[in-house]
């Protein structure tokens, strides 16, 4: 874990130095003055209002060298790095769509409210004759901010200046300290015997506490300190009438909201209480804050602790009209979902429609509407569900064991008429997605792309799977199986072991981690994360709000922290985690060692039916183009059974490639999103973690190793992920750079190498890890973990709560 901020000059403007003009105060409504005529009254109330309740924007932020740019995760964020992804997902088959939507309502949370362009920033200048009249406390001041603790014990202890000492700014010493991240002379300031600083004093023009000023940068672990040891008041409210609460989701730290949601919002809160849904001057609740910036994460926090999305400001605005701003779909559809009244009016009497065609979104409003059941042609109420949820997920699955006979059926191409009927072949197959995807579908699952989604994907390879089945017991095994009995007997063993291991797969809990019910026990992993430095989103997940063991990951499918996650496979309609990842891999084998000896045996029907058909290999006019005479039997006389083994062949592509990575994911022991993970590492050669961690901090633990992908997903790389095709590729490109970094007479890096993979004990542990539960032994290859249990170098492990790889011997095997 690496601290972002530079070595730099500290920052030395307060908390309240960034005010703006009044033109700059009015942001909060800039967008919708712009757009609108109409709500000029809104504005012109938050225009004179500023000057009383100033958004965050005058709040100090710390400079280039030790500004907190934090992104929606709670990340620091310089201008050359890559954006962390918050929610840790790879998913296959369009899944990352809404992780794009999310990621732009979160990401850019802070664009509208928490930023000023340079010349709008009077730049913090104190009196010159106060500092050389007193250049003892001047000294103090600076020293706090670089974090130099020698100077400031030396000043503190000699009596030379107090620790509540101020210049005519009221600005204290542990402002400085806390705004620049200087956890240990925070602690200094609070704790030493000489002069104790009062953490509830307020300072500069804004009347803030050093807590404020922790809280408006979305310092964690200074907020931390004073909630827990010392009697800092998060209750306090600056000038601007903004309690903690309100200056953290103003940071947009979510790590920040959750804590103190979690401190001061939580039932087992005794004293230090936050009201979630306290006002502002204006009426303007956390909610409405978190709404305006567009940041989602912020907002499910927020209701996950009751916030309530009917509350009104001054204008009448709910939550619902300020999230218009933004027009982020993802939030919108969170708070219509949280029972957010669409027709409410504010002070100009527009409802949520008006507002929406004022901030140019309405398109994106109908969408959402749509999307969240609602009925347009009956006044937007909620949709009457006339098919049970659970029905339409069943007609999606058994579709195409209707459809794809039929396909095959008509494509008897031999008989004529090649293109009409691969045209109306190809028009059954779309146009039965089509109706399921506008009239069964929605009924259980309401978004854009949901087909992958959907069980569809799985209904093909079922139904293909099925009359590969049928055929082969009706036509094969009738006239093969005393000629082919042992090809027969294994076809048999390895029919029942991948549909066993299918429906196994899919149905079975794939690794969900525990989520506490107690908020006092996820505050207790809060402050465990604390203090080791790791409370941040690679060790928390903030979806959730439980800690993250390693290797876990968050699912956008099942809506829940898988352990171990490997991928979403929409073949098999659920994640592949710690639970069901062996059922996959003995699935993915078994159907590639059936799908060839289905073919084996195929072929050995058609060439049994050449001889008892008559077909003459030396007649021209019976010769199939480019096929052999067995195919060309096939093709004439089985065309059936010949279209579904081509459609087999087809499938096995990617079903070999798929085997090929599976076993070297494994024999490096790595997953397929930590493999995705690395080569994005490889790429960008930055394997950083974003933490608003002081660098003063000492860490008790190297062992954070986690992996970061930011996905970056187009058309073709969704297809490429629906097929497997896309771990094909990495593999490939890594194994090509390390070829050449080996072959290559310059010394270059070996990008197998670069990074250390903290699971990989060499191929034969890894291997034996995959398959066996305990010690080495047959029987112990049959078992399933009946929780998170596995072998993790040969020791047996629980993923639901492994925070510490075990350590890797001298000996490793290569």
């Amino acid at each position: 874990m690496v601290d972002k901020d530079s070595d730099n000059e500290p920052n030395n403007i307060p908390y309240e130095s960034e005010q703006v003009s009044n033109e700059e105060n009015g942001k909060l409504n800039t967008d919708l003055q712009e757009n609108t005529a109409g709500s000029n009254s809104a504005v012109a109330s938050l225009e004179e209002g500023k000057n009383n309740d100033q958004i965050a924007l005058d709040y100090t932020q710390n400079d280039t060298s030790n500004q907190h740019q934090l992104d929606a995760n709670g990340h620091q964020k310089e201008d050359n790095s890559f954006e962390a992804n918050t929610n840790d997902e790879q998913v296959n088959g369009g899944m990352s769509d809404h992780d794009e939507n999310k990621d732009a309502a979160s990401g850019k949370s802070m664009d509208g409210i928490l930023s000023v362009s340079e010349n709008k920033i009077d730049g913090y200048e104190p009196d010159i004759l106060e500092q050389e009249s007193n250049s003892s406390l001047h000294s103090l001041m600076t020293a706090c901010q670089q974090g130099d603790l020698t100077k400031v014990s030396e000043l503190i202890s000699s009596g030379e200046v107090k620790a509540n000492d101020t210049f005519s700014d009221g600005i204290t010493a542990l402002h400085w300290a806390a705004i620049n991240n200087r956890l240990t002379i925070v602690k200094y300031l609070i704790e030493n015997d000489h002069s104790k600083a009062d953490p509830n004093l307020l300072g500069g023009e804004l009347k803030a506490s050093p807590l404020h000023w922790a809280c408006r940068n979305g310092l964690v672990y200074i907020v931390d300190y004073f909630i827990v040891h010392t009697d800092a008041d998060p209750t306090l409210r600056d000038s601007q009438s903004y309690n903690a609460l309100h200056l953290a989701v103003h940071s947009s730290n979510i790590t920040l909201v959750i804590y103190l949601l979690l401190s001061c919002c939580g039932s087992t809160s005794t004293s230090k209480q936050i009201y979630v849904d306290e006002p502002d001057n204006c009426d303007r609740t956390s909610l409405h804050w978190a709404a305006y910036q567009g940041d989602l994460l912020t907002i499910n926090a927020l209701l996950k602790f009751g916030a309530d999305v009917s509350k009104i400001d001054k204008n009448l605005f709910i939550p619902l009209h300020w999230a218009f701003m933004k027009g982020y779909k993802t939030v919108l559809k969170v708070l219509v979902g949280a029972g957010s009244n669409i027709f409410a009016k504010n002070d100009q009497g527009k409802d949520s429609f008006e507002v929406a065609k004022d901030m140019n979104c309405y398109d994106t409003w109908i969408k959402v509407l749509k999307e969240c059941g609602r009925n347009p042609k009956n006044h937007w109420e909620m949709k009457t569900i006339y098919l049970n949820p659970r029905i339409g997920k069943l007609i999606t699955f058994f579709t195409p064991y209707i459809i794809l006979p039929l396909m095959f059926k008509i494509c008897s191409f031999y008989e004529g008429f090649v293109v009409p009927k691969l045209f109306f072949s190809l028009s059954l197959f779309a146009g039965s997605i089509y109706i399921l995807q506008k009239f069964v579908i929605p009924t259980y699952l309401v978004e854009e792309k949901a087909v992958p989604k959907s069980p569809l994907l799985a209904g093909i390879f079922s139904g293909t799977a099925f009359w590969c089945i049928v055929t082969w017991a009706f036509n094969i095994v009738p006239t093969l199986f005393s000629k082919k009995f042992i090809s027969n007997i294994v076809l048999t063993g390895l029919i029942y072991l991948f549909v066993w291991s299918f429906f196994k797969a899919m149905f079975i809990n794939p690794g969900y981690v525990p989520i506490p019910s107690d908020n006092s026990v996820t505050l207790d992993q809060v402050k465990d994360l604390i203090k080791v430095g790791k409370f941040d989103t690679d060790n928390f997940c903030v979806n959730t709000f439980v800690r993250k063991p390693l290797r876990s990951k968050y699912s956008r499918f099942n809506k829940k922290l898988i352990a171990r996650f490997d991928h979403y496979c929409p073949w098999v309609y659920n994640d592949i985690g710690v639970r069901n990842h062996k059922l996959f891999v003995v699935f993915i084998y078994s159907l590639n060692f059936a799908v060839l000896l289905y073919t084996h045996l195929s072929i050995k029907l058609f060439r049994n039916t050449e001889k008892s058909s008559g077909y003459d290999s030396d007649d021209e006019s019976q010769k199939c183009w480019l096929l052999s005479d067995e195919l060309c039997v096939g093709y004439r006389f089985h065309h059936f059974q010949f279209n579904l083994m081509v459609w087999c062949l087809i499938q096995y592509i990617w079903i070999a490639f798929l085997c090929l990575v599976q076993t070297f994911q494994i024999l490096k022991g790595l997953t397929t999103w930590e493999f995705s993970s690395l080569n994005n590492r490889l790429q960008t050669h930055n394997g950083y973690n974003h933490s608003t961690l002081p660098k003063d901090f000492a860490l008790t633990s190297s062992n954070a190793n986690r992996y970061n992908s930011p996905k970056q997903n187009n058309g073709f790389s969704i297809c490429l992920k629906l097929v497997g095709l896309d771990q094909v590729v990495l593999a490939i490109k890594l194994g090509v750079k390390s070829i050449f970094s080996h072959t290559s007479s310059v010394e270059t890096y070996d990008p197998l190498n670069e990074f250390e993979i903290p699971t990989d004990y060499g191929f034969r542990t890894n291997w034996l890890d995959f398959w066996f539960i305990g010690e080495i032994e047959w029987r112990n290859i049959f078992y399933l973990p009946i929780e998170g249990e596995n072998n993790l170098n040969r020791t047996v492990v629980d993923y639901y709560k492994l925070y510490e790889y075990p350590p890797k011997l001298a000996d490793v095997d290569a």
